[in-house]
């Protein structure tokens, strides 16, 4: 049966604005992860590969938003959680005007890189993905960030292959443009986009070359999480793994699911093995009572950081206190704390109220359309690692997956759940009859 010329032109709207979106949450999601190894492979200056990725990011993010004005895909009405959003990047962007212009605070870098992150990047990207409220339009991006980040991790693992790399970094990487926390969430996104992929989470069918790809995904990012170093994203592996895995039992390959934990369990065993070999902390993952304990160097530095930033905010509980940690001159490795510190009790209550309703978004999204959960596991993710080591700017991939959380149309219940209000309401229809 042909298609009406009006549904022809509304299904290649929808299918060339998915492309866009799909493109905007990879670039996000994986792209600077990827663009990032041509420096170091090829022996040349980071910013030949970094800068012309941001700006052609920036350049394409606007050309999406245009497009959805061009498309009358914008939103007709302005809600609570617009008013909330507006608000805070407005009380942020003030105090971050007031420290570079005003008052000149020193930083950890120089204002206008924070100013192209801030402006350039993360409130476009932010905008971009708020205005798109249809969460299926995401669905080419699962198969494109999995691509992208198995060749971050191989070529991480390629490049950690000689005792100089160690030396020099102190971990078994060689990239000098991410840093071990993007390596270990690096990691983590590829194991969550790998498992949806192989095991069919959601009813959705991969060709089986995509899903050996998921294989290789899955292992490869088990060893990247390990060889990082990095608690935080170590703790986003234990909290979203089992929750892939529980989709995947319930809604996905039952039986490859147990293949898939056996490959992790021996890829894992491996992974440690061999990481012992080569002079990596790996007792310090394992012992999580040392890890995360006052004596632990790394931790000791975090609790001053987020001690001296909330004596900051007590100092100056109005407006706040400055864009940065005045002490250490940088963010303090905690997004809540970050934005009472930056902004004050009203609109870091605002943030705080943000992250709320996107966390409870996130798990009716999961429920609902187990097919594309893993946009909200990865948001899961991106908070975790803003809650141990992250912060508001130079975080892209935390404000593009919590304005997805915060502008997606919420889906009708699941089909599953459907189908039984239907048989339900059958039965009772008979009955009466």
């Amino acid at each position: 049966m042909s298609l009406t010329p009006l549904k022809q032109r509304s299904r290649n709207r929808h299918g060339n604005l998915g492309t866009l979106a799909s493109l905007v949450l990879t670039a996000n999601l994986a792209g600077f992860q990827a663009i990032s190894f041509i420096p170091s492979i090829f022996g040349i200056d980071r910013s030949a590969a970094t800068v012309p990725f941001r700006a052609v990011v920036l350049l394409f993010v606007i050309y999406v938003i245009y497009k959805l004005i061009a498309l009358h895909c914008l939103r007709g009405r302005v809600t609570l959680t617009t008013l909330l959003v507006l608000s805070f990047w407005f009380a942020y962007s003030i105090r971050f005007m007031i420290d570079s212009v005003i008052v000149d605070t020193p930083m950890y870098e120089p204002a206008w890189v924070m100013a192209l992150f801030i402006f350039g990047i993360i409130i476009p990207i932010f905008t971009v993905c708020y205005l798109i409220g249809d969460i299926e339009l995401y669905k080419k991006a699962l198969p494109l960030s999995m691509l992208l980040l198995l060749f971050s991790c191989t070529a991480a693992m390629n490049r950690g292959s000689t005792d100089s790399d160690i030396e020099k970094h102190g971990r078994s990487f060689g990239n000098d443009v991410l840093n071990p926390i993007s390596y270990g969430h690096m990691g983590v996104t590829a194991v969550i986009l790998g498992l949806f992929v192989l095991l069919k989470i959601g009813g959705t069918h991969r060709s089986w070359i995509l899903r050996v790809m998921g294989s290789g995904s899955v292992c490869i990012g088990v060893f990247t999480i390990l060889a990082s170093g990095s608690r935080g994203a170590t703790v986003a592996a234990m909290v979203l793994v089992p929750i892939s895995l529980y989709l995947a039992v319930t809604r996905g390959s039952r039986l490859m699911t147990l293949a898939i934990c056996g490959a992790g369990i021996l890829t894992g065993s491996f992974s440690l093995g061999y990481l012992s070999t080569r002079g990596m902390d790996v007792g310090r993952l394992v012992a999580s009572g040392w890890a995360f304990s006052s004596g632990n160097a790394s931790t000791y530095e975090r609790q001053n950081l987020i001690r001296d930033a909330l004596q900051q905010y007590a100092d100056h509980p109005l407006f706040g206190s400055a864009i940065v940690e005045r002490n250490s001159l940088m963010y303090p490795h905690n997004a809540i704390v970050e934005a009472f510190m930056a902004t004050g009790t009203f609109f870091g209550a605002i943030f705080t109220i943000l992250v709320l309703i996107s966390v409870y978004r996130a798990i009716r999204l999961t429920g609902r359309n187990p097919g594309m959960a893993w946009v909200p596991l990865c948001f899961f993710q991106s908070l975790i690692g803003a809650m141990f080591s992250g912060g508001l700017y130079q975080n892209p991939v935390l404000w593009g997956m919590m304005a997805i959380m915060l502008g997606v149309d919420m889906p009708a219940n699941s089909i599953r759940k459907a189908e039984r209000w239907v048989t339900i309401a059958s039965q009772k229809v008979e009955a009466i009859a």
